[in-house]
């Protein structure tokens, strides 16, 4: 996995129509058309973020919390069930929102590094270097206000990867 992922800031009311379009049309240009409060890109960067903030695998699930909610963790929406392998679509609630803005905003450029060194390069399929680091990091740190910025208006967060 390696395509091009991002968040979306949305209110409950989005939500609730998101959850009502079957699974399998929940699709990028269904998501491009919802009213969305904010948005933030984190290009291909979205691999090694979640799993330098888990156990350094791609999987669904709520372990080590908060930092898995970051980007595969919370309700999945898409992607977990066969024939869903093209798209990932993951939902987290404003209390998640919450507490993922306070964990990223304690992260430290020197902890995080630590945690993506961390990463089995043969499990993530490239080679851990500085450049990929400084790259994940300025994904991930660029985040930090969109996270702050959604925990305080109490909006649910999507993350989506067109794979």
């Amino acid at each position: 996995m390696g395509c091009l992922g991002g968040f979306r800031a949305i209110t409950k009311e989005e939500l609730d129509k998101l959850r009502s379009v079957p699974r399998a049309d929940r699709l990028p240009d269904y998501l491009d058309e919802m009213e969305q409060e904010d948005s933030c890109d984190l290009d291909k960067a979205w691999d090694a973020i979640h799993r330098a903030l888990t156990n350094g695998k791609l999987e669904y699930g709520d372990k080590n919390s908060p930092g898995c909610w970051v980007v595969l963790g919370g309700e999945v929406l898409r992607g977990s069930q066969e024939g869903e392998e093209d798209y990932i679509v993951t939902c987290k609630s404003p209390n998640q929102v919450k507490q993922v803005f306070q964990f990223l905003a304690a992260l430290t450029r020197k902890k995080f590094r630590k945690l993506y060194f961390a990463i089995d390069p043969e499990e993530y399929g490239f080679e851990l270097s500085e450049e990929d680091f400084e790259y994940t990091w300025y994904y991930l740190s660029d985040s930090i206000p969109f996270w702050k910025s959604a925990a305080e208006k109490e909006l649910w967060v999507l993350f989506d990867v067109d794979q």
